[in-house]
Order: C-alpha cells, then sequence, then structure tokens
C-alpha cells in the first residue's frame, strides 16, 4: 500500500504557506503572514478555504514578542459566521480560531530550515469555559511553551475584552513537516 504524496517545496510559493523569514521583527512577520491572504490567487487559481474569511477579514494581530519568549495577542470579534443557532460562536470555529493564532505565533521563531512553514496539527485540545457570545469582543493571547526541530507547544487563549474573563484555552501540539523537491508533474 502506497503512502499519500509527499509535499512539495511547490507548496512554498502558494502565499500564506511560509513565515517571511526575511523580516526581522515579531509583529511585522505575522502581520505579512496575515496580509498574504488578501490575495488567495496563485498560478490563476483561487483558494477559498475554511481559514480565507478569518484571515482577510476578522482577525487582528494586536502585538508580538520575539525569542527568547515568544508570544501574540490578537483581536476578533464574533460575527454571525462564526456563530451557531444559540447565538454563541461554535466550537469547530473557536478550534479554528485557535488553530490559526496558535500557528501564526511560531512565526517569531521561523528561520530558513527551521519552520519556515507553520507545520501540522498534531492535537488541537480545546477546553470551553464559558460561552463566547456573538458580538463579543475577544483577545487571543497565545504563547510558545516549547519549540523543537520536529515539534512545538503553543498555548492559547480567548478572553472576553469588556473584563478580560478567560473563556477558553488551548494547548496546540505541532510537527515541522520536511518538503522534498520538486513534484515530478
Amino acid at each position: 500500500m502506497s503512502g499519500a504524496p509527499r509535499y512539495t517545496t511547490e507548496l512554498m510559493d502558494v502565499p500564506g504557506m511560509k513565515f517571511r523569514i526575511d523580516i526581522p521583527d515579531p509583529q511585522q512577520r505575522i502581520q505579512a503572514y496575515i496580509d498574504e491572504y488578501a490575495n488567495p490567487s496563485h498560478n490563476g487559481k483561487t483558494f477559498e478555504g475554511i481559514d480565507e474569511p478569518l484571515m482577510r477579514e476578522c482577525i487582528r494581530l494586536i502585538s508580538a514578542t520575539g525569542p527568547p519568549k515568544v508570544s501574540c495577542v490578537f483581536e476578533l470579534e464574533v460575527t454571525q459566521q462564526f456563530s451557531n443557532r444559540m447565538g454563541n460562536m461554535h466550537g469547530g470555529a473557536i478550534a479554528l480560531v485557535f488553530d490559526m493564532a496558535t500557528t501564526m505565533c511560531q512565526a517569531p521563531y521561523a528561520r530558513e530550515d527551521f519552520w519556515w512553514f507553520g507545520g501540522v496539527s498534531r492535537t488541537l485540545n480545546v477546553t470551553y469555559l464559558r460561552p463566547v457570545r456573538m458580538g463579543m469582543q475577544i483577545e487571543i493571547r497565545c504563547e510558545v511553551l516549547q519549540m523543537g526541530d520536529r515539534l512545538a507547544t503553543i498555548r492559547g487563549e480567548f478572553r472576553d475584552k469588556a473584563d478580560g474573563r478567560v473563556l477558553c484555552v488551548c494547548e496546540h501540539n505541532k510537527v515541522s513537516i520536511q518538503f522534498k523537491g520538486k513534484s515530478a508533474l
């Protein structure tokens, strides 16, 4: 039985796939990653994935710090597109926001051949503490706890911007993948 095709270096040409390691400032590097989503077209093909509206229109970077302690803060207004019929942010939407925010938090560590692509999720554990209501302004705080050659652990939390209450928390474990040469096609 053959495995799935390997990821090739051609993926690194797709906007929003790699961190801009040429930008030394942590906040500017993360913002450049977000800005890449403004143009979802690549080689004449437009891709509209589940993360596109979040990255293009909703999430805002507030601050970021670089090594040795890497953390970042984002803001988001909970709109109907992220909500269920109860008027709460859908649990899957919360996981999506955590996935993207914690991945972006890794950017300040990136360098050539070390996490220049955000990796893939191994585990994403979310604990929902309080409802995240539609219309809320939330703050997403992330911190890289550990970053090795192949594995990383990033912590995240949602806070109500109005009163600072913690709404939910996550731990995201990521795996760095190796890109092989160009595809044979």
